[in-house]
């Protein structure tokens, strides 16, 4: 795997001097953006099993957030994070230069032209549960091709190939996470038991509870999805629209 990148460029923040004297919006600025990486899908070939990445994620209908290749604006994405709410109707909303920006699973269907639909269920800290959808042991199995007991919490390196690509993805782009991506958490091994099988799953839906993840936490460790809320910022801020310097590609 490769990655490239050039230099960023930044709007200007459109933070107000009180905000950035209080001590609860200042954490975001002390936060990494986490922008995405674009995927070359067409190279994830497995010969021996005429075995195509590509066609797992299509089969999720999840091609849309993986080919962003998109600039990013770090201090647009932090200015937004300090004035998102939650509403618990599923959908995320903020005030950006006196502009109403709205987040719904309506909006992200339509930026990244996705199908609407799917089991919706996000979880952190607890065993991922289906009623007879899914089995979290025979899940484990499933991805490692290895017996268990019980559900584990899994390495990278006791998964099979196939799931071992599938979870760099998912931990940069699905539901992405900072640092080390050594551990497989139990919600982990759920998507990538999902994405194999092809149970459908609602990713609006994923997206926006990640999102939220970030406001639960006293100390929020980075800011998420920074690709996709460029395609936000465009459809709300047209004048926004710029060249393009990040692109990444798996190879």
């Amino acid at each position: 795997m490769s990655a490239k990148c050039t230099r960023s460029e930044r709007l200007p923040s459109l933070s107000s001097s009180d905000e950035e004297e209080d001590p609860q919006i200042k954490r975001f600025d002390r936060c990494p953006v986490l922008i995405g990486k674009n995927v070359n899908l067409g190279s994830f070939t497995f010969d021996a099993h005429s075995f195509y990445i590509e066609d797992l994620f299509v089969g999720m209908d999840w091609v849309g957030i993986l080919i962003l290749d998109d600039k990013v604006y770090p201090s647009l994405v932090k200015d937004f994070y300090k004035k998102m709410v939650f509403s618990p109707g599923t959908e995320i909303t903020c005030f950006l230069k006196n502009k109403r920006i709205k987040i719904t699973r309506d909006l992200i269907c339509s930026l990244l032209h996705l199908e609407d639909g799917g089991i919706r269920l996000y979880t952190t800290k607890t065993i991922p549960h289906i009623e007879e959808e899914y089995d979290p042991v025979a899940a484990c199995c499933h991805v490692t091709g290895k017996h268990f007991d019980a559900p584990a919490r899994l390495s990278t390196n006791q998964l099979i190939l196939t799931c071992r690509v599938l979870h760099n993805i998912i931990a940069h782009i699905i539901v992405p996470q900072k640092g080390h991506h050594d551990e497989v958490n139990h919600y982990d091994v759920f998507l990538l038991d999902s994405i194999v099988l092809r149970r459908k799953l609602d990713f609006p839906y994923i997206m926006i509870q990640h999102m939220n993840s970030v406001l639960s936490g006293t100390r929020p460790k980075a800011l998420l999805y920074g690709m996709f809320l460029t395609k936000v910022f465009e459809h709300c801020f047209p004048s926004s629209k710029s060249h393009r310097y990040h692109q990444y590609s798996y190879s």
